[in-house]
């Protein structure tokens, strides 16, 4: 028995691990007829006229994930088919005009093309899935932006009319009546949770909330200041890591406190659906405030200037240090009424009334920052003008205030909800941009960290993966710049779907205007900002290429100063031709559409423009070329110096003086150009020394070879070299030669060696002079004339008078 019990067990175990494998690896049939239920369901729920914004959302993320599932399974079943069609062109096509073949082999034919068309029936199915779920996804899409263009542009009352006020006013009844409904039942939801059974749980969980609030709080930031002071590696990580630790502490800290008091209030799931609803809300409010106002304390740091990330000086951080606090209340605030207004239901008055007041506050309180950030920023007490801001930052600056300008137009002019939607966008953007800021930093510090050459992190690095130094610095750029562009486009996302809309959503309301028809050619409104935003933001992007490969990848490289110039201005050439090219494709044109501006411009081009196209030309052949290239001393005429910078049009070079001459691109290509530094950077000196004709010449040559080889300058190979260059009747003249590193150093190097020569042949009492005797003799015999005497010398007219 105790046999047979023990293979009864074994039987049902293995008939049940059966089934469970057959109900976790379902057949391509069974997935495709689930994606099928799925997609019809998504389908039917799309035509549901109660539908709300969240629920098209969801249902977008589903097609979404039926598209991917239908790709994937494609994908599963395409080796299938490729065996099958392998198999079947094995077999060969059956007989023509009638010809008998074995019964085995046409079976066989018969069974491998029904396998073939049973895989590519299921594989055409699958494709076909995806398709359907790309176009409900699309279907979705453009029901919620329409239905977004039908909500910023609904017109209501202005402010300034009486009906704004009086409707409300009318309304109130009715609205304080469903306001008291829903007190009463709260108040009463929350007696419940006073009872007996949840007295323990809720005077714990609000003990507990409170203290993490407060006092936990501050004993995890110590914490956090005390670590990153102590245990982590010096450098700018310490700081960053700082700042993100305070952020996530205020965060954490006061969501989790107010996740704790809900919990203890509804111990025993005792509230009502519309009480538990505002208390989720309420929680995830309080995250998002206290996610704000953690974020703008630990970035302002006003108390703190040397935690402060952002450049910006102690004056702007004091007069801002109580903006984040305020925004996230006025967040907290409006996003609450909005919820309550949901739940009780409020009269469309009573919404519109809430909407106005969130537009003006948000406004109001951006206004008010930007304004004392312009006003810190101005010139210091010394005349010293402030560090310049950040492209991104004065960007964002300008259409802060352009969307605050039309977000006080809509209130005025009535377009409530466009407003309201416009000032929580400059608000959210903000938030957005903090927090990739603060990302980006942590993000490049901590690969500065990890892997930059000078890090403290790089000798450990260096023993980890075993590379060159410079290698390790490169690939920290690289992995910072992939985690910059990444951080980038998240936050660009993030704030294009802010508030529940996105950019595109904006762009698409130009599309019910008329297109504009020229020579065939249909331009739309939204096409044409399309094309100017993908204008503007390429040239930004090109911009932030070129000076993050010139200041940071580039420089970490063993490219000359030269090459990394040369890249970064071919780079720059490149990006904006691609920039170029995308626009005017976003814009509906092709090369055909502008063959006839082309054209147009051709005899502009052969006579007008024919100097600038030459040097622009020329200026791309020199940076392919390289015959010259950025630091080279060349000579070009009367033109003798360094080269600083190689443009469009020409060529900057800084001559001895200082001064800077500007030579056309089309000179170094058209005349002889002799560039100093070009095949070998070595420098000759060369001076010769005339010496009396008595002078020993081997011990002059010893110590004028002793002087240039104690030079540190003069190099070794080619060895100094020294010859006797001529003798006459005067002197014998010594001519030195010797090399050095660069030809710039030539001048100085042979004054050295002067000196020095010098200092040597009359420290062994070798004169460089002798003096020369002046002798007088008459002719005949005359005797020698000998000058007058001082006795004998006739006297002066200042010579005092002896017998006085």
């Amino acid at each position: 028995m105790r046999i047979l019990r023990i293979l009864s067990i074994a039987l049902f175990l293995a008939c049940s691990g059966g089934a469970l494998a057959q109900t976790g690896d379902p057949t391509p049939a069974q997935q495709i007829d689930d994606l099928r239920s799925q997609l019809d369901a998504i389908e039917k729920a799309m035509k549901d006229d109660r539908i709300s914004n969240q629920d098209i959302d969801d249902l977008r993320g589903k097609t979404v994930d039926v598209s991917g599932a239908a790709q994937k399974l494609s994908g599963t079943l395409q080796p299938d088919r490729d065996s099958a069609k392998a198999r079947l062109d094995q077999l060969g096509p059956p007989p023509a005009g009638g010809a008998k073949e074995a019964p085995e082999l046409a079976a066989t034919r018969k069974d491998a093309q029904k396998a073939f068309d049973s895989v590519d029936a299921r594989i055409k199915q699958a494709d076909g899935l995806a398709l359907e779920a790309q176009q409900t996804g699309n279907q979705l899409a453009d029901l919620r932006r329409t239905r977004f263009q039908e909500t910023i542009s609904q017109r209501t009352n202005s402010p300034l009319s009486r009906p704004f006020w009086s409707q409300p006013a009318d309304a109130f009844p009715r609205d304080s009546a469903n306001l008291r409904e829903f007190a009463s039942a709260v108040k009463s939801d929350l007696a419940s949770s006073w009872t007996v059974g949840n007295r323990t749980a809720l005077i714990a969980c609000v003990v507990l909330g409170l203290l993490l609030m407060t006092a936990v709080r501050f004993y995890i930031e110590s914490r956090v200041r005390s670590l990153t002071a102590n245990r982590m590696p010096p450098g700018r990580l310490r700081r960053s890591a700082l700042i993100v630790g305070i952020a996530l502490t205020s965060t954490l800290t006061t969501g989790l406190g107010t996740q704790l008091l809900y919990l203890g209030l509804n111990w025993n799931d005792g509230f009502g659906k519309e009480t538990d609803d505002i208390a989720r809300a309420i929680v995830r409010i309080v995250f998002l405030g206290a996610f704000v106002a953690g974020l703008g304390r630990a970035l302002l740091s006003a108390k703190r200037p040397s935690w402060r990330l952002p450049a910006i000086p102690d004056e702007t951080a004091l007069a801002l240090r109580r903006f984040p606090m305020l925004i996230s209340l006025a967040v907290v605030l409006f996003y609450f009424l909005k919820e309550l207004n949901r739940t009780i239901g409020t009269s469309l008055a009573a919404t519109v009334v809430t909407s106005s007041l969130q537009a003006i506050v948000l406004t109001v309180l951006s206004a008010v920052a930007l304004q004392r950030l312009s006003r810190t920023y101005r010139y210091d007490e010394e005349g010293t003008p402030p560090p310049p801001r950040p492209i991104w930052a004065s960007l964002f600056i300008a259409a802060a205030w352009i969307g605050i300008v039309a977000s006080w137009i809509g209130l005025l002019a009535g377009f409530i909800a466009f407003a309201s939607f416009m000032a929580g966008q400059v608000v959210w953007t903000a938030i957005v941009i903090a927090a990739t800021y603060l990302t980006m930093r942590l993000v490049d510090d901590l690969f500065e960290t990890l892997l930059s050459e000078k890090g403290p992190m790089s000798a450990r690095a260096q023993a980890v993966f075993g590379t060159h130094p410079k290698l390790l610095d490169q690939a920290g750029v690289l992995l910072s710049g992939v985690a910059r562009l990444a951080l980038f486009l998240f936050g660009l996302t993030a704030v294009a779907s802010g508030f529940g809309a996105g950019a595109s959503d904006i762009v698409a309301l130009g599309a019910k205007l008329q297109s504009l028809k020229i020579y065939n050619v249909e331009l739309k409104p939204s096409q044409i900002l399309s094309s100017i935003g993908l204008f503007f933001l390429g040239l930004l992007a090109v911009r932030v290429i070129k000076n993050w490969m010139s200041e940071q990848y580039l420089p970490r490289t063993n490219l000359d100063p030269g090459m990394r110039s040369s890249l970064t201005t071919l780079l720059g050439y490149v990006g904006i031709v691609i920039v170029v090219a995308i626009a005017l494709l976003a814009m509906g044109l092709s090369v055909q559409n502008v063959a006839w501006v082309a054209s147009a411009l051709s005899v502009g081009i052969g006579f007008g423009l024919q100097a600038i196209v030459q040097n622009f030309i020329s200026g791309l052949i020199l940076l392919a070329e390289r015959p010259v290239k950025v630091g080279d001393w060349v000579v070009l005429d009367d033109a003798e110096g360094d080269i600083r910078r190689i443009n469009v049009r020409a060529t900057e070079i800084q001559v001895a003086d200082r001064s800077t001459i500007i030579v056309p691109n089309s000179s170094f290509i058209t005349k002889p150009v002799r560039n100093m530094t070009m095949a070998n950077p070595q420098g000759r000196v060369l001076f010769k020394l005339p010496m009396p004709l008595d002078t020993d010449p081997v011990e002059v040559r010893n110590h004028m070879l002793a002087a240039m080889h104690a030079h540190a300058s003069v190099q070794e190979t080619p060895p100094p070299l020294l010859m006797l260059d001529h003798i006459d009747h005067a002197a014998m003249t010594f001519m030195a030669i010797c090399y050095v590193g660069s030809p710039r150093d030539v001048g100085g190097v042979k004054s050295d060696l002067l000196f020095d020569i010098v200092a040597r042949l009359r420290g062994a009492d070798i004169p460089l002079l002798r003096p020369q005797d002046l002798v007088l003799r008459s002719g005949g015999g005359v005797s020698d004339l000998v000058g007058p005497t001082a006795s004998g010398a006739p006297p002066s007219p200042i010579d005092p008078d002896p017998s006085a």
